[in-house]
């Protein structure tokens, strides 16, 4: 008995252990990123210089596959329907909008969280003649007469830039279903017609703002991080006008299907540790205008929950459907 007792046990331990140096060992050919946006966007541009980096880390090609169609509802279906053996990956980016436009229905279940790469920050800015001189001075004109504005949202409504803008002004009081929330085609088209007169106010990332700043043609009233974004230390923080830290915008992260090994998590997490540490990564974000943001795993989780959380707030109060 005793030893038919040892050989069950030493058989079922057996693909534990084999599952353990096949992890120890990951990854042994070359990886997939699947990027849920088109080729030359920030998605695309992030996600391809962490993966210079990554080739150093991992020993191994690490091939860039963009899937944006539908939105990138395509790409990130491709991420949850992969096999959980950690060849094949993603980008994931805020994608609880789609829930609440019925394009598709995504949470964080579905995934699984290895790291946070990039973050860039939403900002509130005006045209060049705007009478808005402060945010304050803006907040309180939307708060007195909202249905007489319109903020144009950058890309489609419901999306990284104008959410956060949106659930900041929700908790300022103002009457956010009654303000004309424009959407474009993208930042650049935005500040066009910003610049033209078309729009008050339009909800953006500061990189993407930052030629006609300088040109003097856009002004920002504030962005909406909890400290000075580098490169543009004198915009003024929204938490400063609002009294409490305000926290809003994009954000970017490799995360893999449902189920991942947590030693295959482990490696990858590691990996992008190093890559986002290294000089060449950041040298390259800071020549490209994006900027790092490091989570690992566990605070990725949290990230994407509360993310969760605060879209559903805010679509709902904007009468999107559920």
């Amino acid at each position: 008995m005793r030893f038919i007792a040892s050989s069950t046990a030493a058989l079922l331990l057996a693909p534990l252990v084999a599952g353990a140096a096949w992890a120890a060992d990951f990854p042994q050919r070359p990886v997939t990123i699947i990027v849920p946006a088109a080729a030359g966007g920030g998605g695309d541009t992030t996600t391809r210089i962490l993966a210079r980096g990554l080739e150093q880390e991992l020993g191994q090609p690490v091939t860039i596959v963009n899937q944006g169609q539908g939105g990138g509802v395509v790409g990130l279906t491709s991420i949850v329907n992969a096999k959980p053996d950690g060849y094949t990956i993603g980008l994931l980016f805020p994608y609880a909008g789609y829930k609440f436009t019925g394009q598709a229905d995504f949470s964080r279940d579905d995934f699984t969280p290895i790291a946070n790469f990039n973050g860039d920050s939403s900002a509130l800015v005006v045209g060049a003649t705007s009478p808005f001189a402060t945010l304050g001075e803006a907040l309180e004109a939307l708060k007195a007469d909202p249905a007489a504005y319109k903020i144009h949202c950058s890309g489609g409504c419901g999306s990284v830039w104008d959410l956060p803008v949106a659930a900041m002004m929700m908790d300022y009081g103002i009457d956010i279903v009654s303000i004309g929330w424009i959407p474009g085609q993208g930042g650049a088209t935005g500040l066009q017609e910003l610049a033209a007169g078309g729009v008050d106010f339009q909800t953006v990332s500061l990189p993407e703002a930052s030629a006609l700043m300088q040109a003097g043609v856009v002004r920002p009233l504030a962005v909406l991080s909890p400290s000075a974004v580098p490169g543009f230390e004198d915009v003024p923080l929204a938490g400063d006008t609002v009294g409490h830290p305000v926290d809003g915008g994009t954000w970017r992260a490799l995360g893999g299907p449902a189920g991942l090994d947590p030693d295959i998590v482990a490696i990858w997490e590691e990996a992008t540790a190093k890559t986002v540490e290294s000089a060449d990564f950041r040298d390259a974000m800071e020549t490209a205008n994006f900027g790092v943001k490091w989570l690992g795993a566990e605070d990725l989780s949290a990230l994407m929950a509360e993310h969760e959380t605060a879209t559903g707030r805010v679509m709902q109060a904007l009468g999107y459907a559920n």
